[in-house]
């Protein structure tokens, strides 16, 4: 049985990524349906956005089955968890958590703008709400925060 692998990603990886992101994504869920709001979606999953993420600082990992991307995550300015995909056929199976704990370990905080529809996953992973659902370039989000400090201190 093949199973899932975590590494950091390589050039020539933004190509899978992009397919591993519009295989996960359900464009109508995530945008309003607008032409900026479809743009804004095609330059967060363009290779190019993705290449210049991996030859960032910011911390990057992707999970692969039989060398084939099946989840990537992304941060931006040390905390913020800016992506987090999994493709569907693969989800529910652990792999954004796993993505997720390898890239938390060391932090004290995590800020996310979540979709709708992954507000639920963030919840599971101890992240709470942490402001008002804005909507910006034509995609909704929900701002969260995730902390590695003891539930005492968060209250």
């Amino acid at each position: 049985m093949d199973t899932i692998t975590y590494r950091l990603p390589q050039i020539g990886d933004e190509y899978q990524i992009s397919g591993c992101m519009w295989a996960a994504a359900v464009l109508w869920e995530l945008t309003d349906g607008t032409p900026e709001s479809v743009a804004e979606w095609l330059q967060i999953c363009h290779p190019e956005e993705l290449r210049d993420r991996i030859l960032s600082d910011e911390k990057t990992l992707v999970a692969t089955w039989n060398e084939i991307v099946v989840g990537f995550i992304a941060f931006k300015r040390g905390n913020h968890l800016s992506l987090l995909f999994v493709r569907r056929e693969f989800s529910g199976q652990g792999i954004g958590r796993e993505l997720f704990t390898r890239c938390s370990y060391n932090l004290n905080e995590v800020t996310v703008n979540a979709a709708e529809e992954a507000v639920g996953f963030y919840q599971k992973v101890r992240f709470r709400q942490s402001g008002d659902r804005f909507f910006k370039h034509g995609i909704w989000g929900i701002p969260m925060k995730w902390s590695n400090l003891s539930p005492e201190v968060m209250e």
